[in-house]
């Protein structure tokens, strides 16, 4: 489970703040990366007796799979085991580095078994989007910028990293357009569809308003106001399903639920390809999973994704 920085406990967070300079310095990790993993690997820190410092000088190769057979009983899907591993891994060959740890413990952490494209994504159930849209207060700044992240996620298949990544001259207010940010910093170029693009204008002009001063797009609504992050994303998302009354999800249903509908619509793989920005089309191949009636009329465009992966 990630743990927020300020949630973090006391004697844990030096170590955590540590090992995500570390990150950035020695694995030359992007700041949203580092943060990621010592969020992630804030659970087994904080697992551990306090204090931190003493428990890793205890440390066996026993209480790290004790941990590991705990995060597994959890029930989490293996790819989200498997990074979860990566993770701990990263952070033991750190306390092992920087000398917490007699012995670099990285090894005993064993791989969860996961197939690349093997599991089905997972839209949300018919209706659950209205009722997320139904439950907000249009009245409010919040509810002017979830909608507006919401539209994001709905319309355009945006990731939370993306959204959190905007900034105002990524809006192409005259020509239609929306510049989002992608992994590697890849800068691409999507048509922004009215209702986004008014969702957006309404916040900017009178959610956001004069509260903030800086390029980013979305901010939080608490004092002190700051610029909403990827985990911010997520955490708004999970708070509008709250009040929606729906089981809680993450922004990434949104983006299956986005490219699930896009290929029931008719869209080519190649089409939702293009939509997600992939780099590879056997990636996108997996939304073809959901709908077997689509799947047969997609037989022919199989080969064409799995070539990248057993072509010769």
């Amino acid at each position: 489970m990630a743990i927020h920085r300020d949630q973090r406990r006391a004697d844990a967070r030096d170590v955590l703040d540590e090992f995500e300079t570390w990150l950035l310095r020695e694995r030359s990790a992007q700041e949203r990366t580092a943060a990621a993993y010592s969020a992630r690997v804030a659970g087994f820190a904080e697992w551990l007796p306090a204090p931190t410092e003493h428990s890793l000088g205890q440390l066996t190769a026993a209480t790290v799979i004790e941990w590991v057979n705990l995060e597994a009983s959890r029930g989490l899907k293996a790819s989200t085991l498997g990074k979860q591993m990566v993770m701990l891994r990263s952070f033991l060959q750190f306390c092992h580095r920087s000398g917490r740890t007699g012995q670099n413990f990285s090894g005993v952490v064993p791989h969860a078994a996961a197939w690349r494209l093997s599991s089905i994504p997972d839209p949300v159930p018919a209706g659950t989007i209205e009722a997320l849209f139904d439950s907000l207060n249009l009245h409010s700044s919040k509810g002017l910028r979830d909608r507006a992240i919401l539209l994001l996620l709905t319309g355009l298949g945006l990731r939370a990293c993306e959204i959190a990544a905007l900034r105002l001259d990524d809006i192409g207010w005259q020509t239609g357009s929306l510049r989002a940010r992608g992994k590697g910093d890849r800068m691409d170029e999507l048509p922004l569809p009215d209702e986004v693009g008014q969702a957006l204008e309404d916040y900017v002009l009178y959610g956001r308003g004069g509260r903030v001063q800086g390029d980013e797009v979305f901010w939080t609504v608490i004092d002190p106001v700051q610029p909403l992050t990827a985990n911010g994303v997520c955490g708004t998302v999970r708070q509008i399903c709250i009040q929606a009354g729906v089981t809680k999800f993450g922004p990434h249903r949104l983006r299956q639920t986005f490219a699930t509908g896009a290929l029931a619509s008719g869209a080519t793989l190649q089409e939702v390809q293009g939509l997600l920005r992939h780099a590879h089309l056997r990636t996108t191949a997996i939304y073809a999973k959901v709908d077997k009636n689509r799947l047969t009329q997609l037989v022919g465009e199989w080969p064409a994704a799995a070539l990248g992966r057993w072509g010769r």
